[in-house]
């Protein structure tokens, strides 16, 4: 009998997970996930973390339950993939080395803090990752509460947050900002009313290269939450808590977020496989790594490509159909079937622009904003953590049997 082939997953975001799901429902090979937190991060819902809007819970979903929901076939490792031997097809990490013979890089990416930039990445903060925007939510309140402190409660001198980079991640969280300061000083009404939002953006309209709905209906949600746009600017050095722009304007602050851009994770600096100027791999039409046999890239960490060929921005959205894409390929190699050609279709985009709204734009025609737009978004992504969630429960239900048997010695 032909022994099983196994497949070793790299990373447990938004592409790890759909790649985990449709090759464990196949049961046709044994599938090693692997990531150096134990929990798949909703990176989607950060803006929401960050402004108190939920909790932490809302924005994990636990990597061991869902592993185990899928049986023995699948097992889940906490380590970082350190180093990939691809000659002998063996991936090792900090704690532990495990042999593959079909391997899946879905480690996504990482804050692009641009070296050029004097100071950006010692006096700002990152929120794509868990730890980030955990660390920028308490070092805000921190200072928040301070402030009221040493001035008894009336806050006269400004505080200023500023954000850098007018992209989806940027405006989501200069909106949520903006809201939840707003009703922060609704709830308090003498406390803190001088907090200011900037947000610097290179071109002239936030959200560029969306379609003209989008930017126009987050322009105005912004302006009306207060939000001050500086357009057509540039960060050219940040200090503690100052930056300057590249008019030479200086903007003072108390606490500086960056979005301005992406890099693929650390893990494609030691492959020799050809890259954009992102760091991010470039995939052959079937999201395999050219270079390397039995290897595929999905999510952040690759250059992905629509139907008509254009390049992809780094969304949920594409990771998730990448990530399907990739694993449906190594099957079909498992089966010695024919691969299918990764065309991925972003088939829409939603905005969070503080509390009870959103804009919506889906599949080209359906375009909606506000109250309903917040709850088409809602449902959309709540639907897709309940799932999961779901699955997890399944997980929790194996353990607790596993370990009912062990102590009642069954």
């Amino acid at each position: 009998m032909e022994q099983r082939k196994r497949v070793v997953i790299v990373g447990g975001g938004y592409a790890g997970v759909k790649a985990l799901q449709t090759l464990a429902a196949s049961n046709l090979c044994d599938i090693i996930l692997i990531d150096q937190h134990p929990y798949h991060y909703l990176q989607t819902e950060a803006y929401e973390l960050i402004a108190n809007e939920c909790s932490m819970s809302r924005v994990t979903i636990d990597l061991v339950a869902l592993s185990l929901s899928y049986g023995e076939h699948v097992t889940f490792i906490k380590d970082t993939v350190r180093e990939i031997d691809f000659e002998n097809k063996c991936a090792s990490g900090q704690n532990s080395c495990h042999p593959y013979d079909y391997l899946l890089l879905c480690t996504g990416s990482r804050t692009a803090f641009h070296s050029t930039i004097a100071g950006l990445r010692e006096h700002s903060h990152g929120v794509k990752t868990l730890p980030s925007a955990l660390s920028f939510k308490h070092q805000f309140e921190q200072r928040l509460y301070a402030r009221m402190e040493s001035e008894g409660g009336w806050c006269g001198e400004p505080f200023n947050v500023v954000i850098g980079g007018g992209g989806l991640s940027g405006v989501e969280i200069a909106a949520e900002m903006a809201y939840y300061i707003r009703v922060f000083h609704k709830d308090n009404t003498l406390t803190c009313e001088d907090i200011h939002i900037f947000l610097i953006i290179p071109h002239e309209n936030v959200l560029e290269g969306m379609e003209r709905y989008l930017i126009q209906k987050a322009t105005r949600r912004l302006t009306q939450l207060g939000v001050k746009i500086i357009n057509h600017s540039r960060i050219t050095s940040v200090e503690e808590h100052t930056l300057i722009l590249d008019n030479d304007d200086v903007l003072c602050f108390d606490f500086m977020i960056f979005t301005g851009g992406i890099i693929a994770s650390t893990l494609t600096s030691t492959m020799t496989t050809a890259k954009n100027k992102k760091s991010q791999i470039i995939v052959d039409e079937y999201l395999r790594v050219p270079t390397y046999n039995g290897v595929f890239a999905a999510g952040d960490i690759a250059e992905l490509r629509g139907v008509e060929g254009e390049l992809l921005p780094p969304t949920a959205q594409s990771a998730e159909q990448s990530g399907t894409l990739a694993a449906q390929n190594i099957l079909a190699m498992i089966e010695n079937r024919e691969m299918r050609c990764a065309k991925i279709r972003i088939e829409g985009m939603m905005v969070a622009l503080g509390g009870n709204y959103a804009a919506i734009s889906l599949f080209g025609v359906i375009r909606i904003s506000g109250l309903l737009g917040y709850w088409v978004k809602r449902v959309i992504m709540r639907g897709y953590r309940y799932l999961l969630h779901r699955q997890c429960i399944k997980g929790m239900d194996k353990s607790s049997k596993t370990k009912h048997r062990c102590h009642t010695g069954f």
